[in-house]
């Protein structure tokens, strides 16, 4: 690749001396590489700011909003730098300069080629290859991605004309001269993916029998080009075949196979039913989750497969990084190497992972999400992109496996995968001190004086809260996030034999209107939400059979202030035992409030005193602060009728620090 960078600063003095140049390269890395190897080469010219088109009061102004330092010292010489691994401000900064003509040379990836409106002069493809880990070697980029790079150059209403350079091997030379020239037909995908759409299309009710899904396919881009290039598709048909009925019934009996191979791969996955008796598919709670969750049948599959009732954290975060969803993170030409040593400094090993080596994406995904918990900085640029990715995705790849575990009736692994949750967003391990996410905190031993939860501490006034400031010297910013801490009152509002109804009320103001959490660390804002759970009492009072699970979150502004109709817009993931409704909300007396029922699954709840009356447990856990929780115990049910049997007052009673 390095060889490539004189001919592209040549051809940019031959052909496009003063108007405006894309070059595209293969990876992250690549970018910052390929823009210092043209800031050496303008340092050997008379003027080595020759790519620079704005004052340098302008630039200077510019150059204050960087976040990147690779992009800050680029845009020094006018080059700019486009990748996902960039902070939004600072892609947004480099599309910017470059469409007003302040900056001469944008160096992307290929991301850059979809969906941004960018175009140029002169357009440089530097590599038609880049590194892909699982075969431990270089694979040709995909034709379309290297079309759409073409195709920035020269646009209409843009330019008269454009001109457009690929450097390649030799012997790909003839490849892509017949590839400009002639062209290649748009093949689908559809068939290396079917059986996640056919997932999907069954949880929504547009599927259920196994000919309705051919119906699906015959509508579809696939069948289409099934018939006009079927050997791209591995169906062996002649040209002089095509159009007969022969031809016809051997494409039939293909997308025959097709199905049932992805329909079969969905029922190992527990994710359909299928009868193969009268073809009739329908999908199981697993494949409503998968659907829910935008996940992989396979994903579904490995957690089903390795759920355990009590897993350890470190269990847990496995099972994450395992997710399908991981296969395309990307790791680079010898990452392996920077991995080894990383692995070195972090406190889970890497032997949970199995036999996945140190290149593959998930071990990869297991390391950076350690990283992040430790707060240490990554030995890469290239990795804080990753790193966002991962936990971008981490999110609701662990709200899917709470809710696998729940249908599973694991109580202690919903509970530990809630513990992951709360440390990804918190940047915090689990033995970290709960209020070590406020500044001046130790992640160690507490301070003597502080309280020993957020809950504790959250339900201090504020003028106890001034004077632990004072008397420890704390930041001054402690008590203002310290008030943005959730003060919850849990209470249950009716309670039968069929369900239970339970209110949650904010009784503190939100400083923000969307309810954000405190997670400095987290790359993305995140909101308050919660996971009500509903237990069987044992006879010590303790948890005992997981009977439903729900996430909820405060109804959103437009529904606040007396505006709800009663169907709270909370976000509602449904487990075991939950109902299918949405939660009713309420904004009484200014406070936010929100309330869920939960119906409880026929014949589940045993009295355990040989009475008529059986006793749950009710928990609110955050989802996002560590080890703030709230409870109400022992809610006596009786079960020889439907009708409501008491009221219990209202509750704010934190879990035992």
């Amino acid at each position: 690749m390095q060889s490539m960078n004189r001919p592209t600063f040549l051809a940019i003095k031959n052909h496009s001396p003063e108007k405006p140049v894309i070059v595209f390269v293969a990876s992250r890395r690549q970018t910052r590489l390929t823009a210092k190897d043209l800031i050496n080469y303008c340092g050997m010219e008379d003027n080595p700011r020759r790519f620079v088109r704005m004052s340098e009061d302008d630039l200077e102004l510019n150059l204050a909003r960087v976040k990147d330092d690779a992009l800050r010292e680029a845009l020094n010489f006018g080059i700019g730098l486009h990748h996902a691994g960039l902070v939004e401000s600072d892609r947004q900064l480099a599309e910017e300069l470059f469409a007003n003509n302040k900056i001469q040379v944008l160096v992307a990836t290929s991301t850059l080629a979809w969906g941004v409106n960018l175009p140029a002069h002169l357009v440089v493809v530097k590599g038609t290859q880049f590194f892909d880990a699982k075969i431990e070697g270089y694979r040709d980029m995909d034709l379309t991605d290297v079309l759409q790079m073409l195709g920035r150059a020269g646009r209409p209403q843009f330019d008269t004309s454009g001109i457009a350079r690929i450097f390649t091997q030799d012997s790909k030379k003839a490849f892509y001269k017949h590839f400009l020239h002639t062209g290649f037909p748009v093949e689908s995908t559809l068939h290396k993916v079917l059986d996640n759409h056919l997932g999907a299309e069954v949880s929504a009710g547009t599927i259920g029998t196994q000919q309705d899904a051919l119906d699906y396919l015959t509508w579809t881009f696939f069948f289409r080009r099934l018939h006009k290039n079927p050997s791209y598709y591995g169906l062996e048909i002649s040209a002089e075949e095509q159009n007969t009925m022969a031809a016809q019934a051997t494409a039939q009996d293909f997308m025959v196979e097709l199905v049932g191979k992805s329909l079969n791969d969905l029922a190992e996955s527990s994710c359909v039913l299928v009868d193969s008796a009268t073809g009739e598919v329908d999908s199981t709670p697993f494949g409503k989750i998968m659907s829910y969750y935008y996940l992989s049948h396979k994903t579904i599959r490995y957690l089903v497969s390795h759920a355990k009732r009590d897993p350890t954290f470190q269990d847990v975060l496995s099972w994450m990084c395992s997710a399908t969803e991981f296969d395309e993170l990307p790791v680079r030409h010898n990452e392996d190497l920077i991995n080894a040593e990383l692995a070195q400094n972090l406190p889970l090993s890497i032997d949970c992972m199995g036999d996945a080596p140190l290149w593959d994406p998930h071990t990869k995904a297991f390391l950076l999400l350690q990283a992040y918990m430790s707060r240490i900085d990554l030995p890469i640029t290239d990795y804080v992109g990753d790193q966002t990715s991962v936990l971008d995705q981490g999110i609701r790849i662990i709200q899917a496996s709470i809710d696998v575990m729940a249908e599973l009736g694991y109580h202690p692994a919903c509970q530990m995968l809630m513990t992951l949750l709360q440390c990804i967003k918190s940047a915090r391990w689990p033995e970290d001190h709960p209020l070590s996410i406020l500044p001046g905190v130790p992640t160690e031993k507490p301070r003597s004086g502080l309280p020993g939860t957020l809950v504790s501490l959250s339900s201090q006034p504020a003028g106890a809260v001034a004077a632990l400031v004072k008397k420890l010297n704390l930041p001054f910013n402690f008590t203002r996030i310290t008030s943005q801490l959730p003060q919850l009152s849990v209470s249950v509002a009716s309670v039968s034999a069929k369900g239970v109804d339970v209110s949650l009320t904010r009784r503190n103001q939100p400083t923000t209107p969307e309810c954000k959490v405190y997670a400095p660390r987290f790359p993305k804002p995140q909101t308050e939400g919660f996971f009500l759970i509903v237990c069987s009492a044992l006879s010590n009072g303790m948890d005992g059979e997981l009977l439903g699970l729900k996430r909820v979150s405060w109804p959103p502004v437009s529904k606040r202030n007396g505006n709800s109709n009663g169907n709270g817009k909370g976000k509602v993931n449904h487990g075991a035992g939950s109902s299918r409704g949405r939660p009713a909300s309420d904004n009484k007396g200014g406070m936010l409030s929100v309330r869920s029922n939960f119906k409880f699954p026929e014949g589940i709840l045993a009295s355990s005193t040989g009475t008529n009356t059986a006793r749950v447990n009710i928990s609110v856990i955050s989802d996002s602060y560590i080890g703030m929780a709230w409870t109400v115990s022992n809610v006596e049910v009786k079960l020889d009728t439907g009708i409501e049997t008491q009221i219990v007052a209202e509750s704010s009673v934190p879990t035992k620090d």
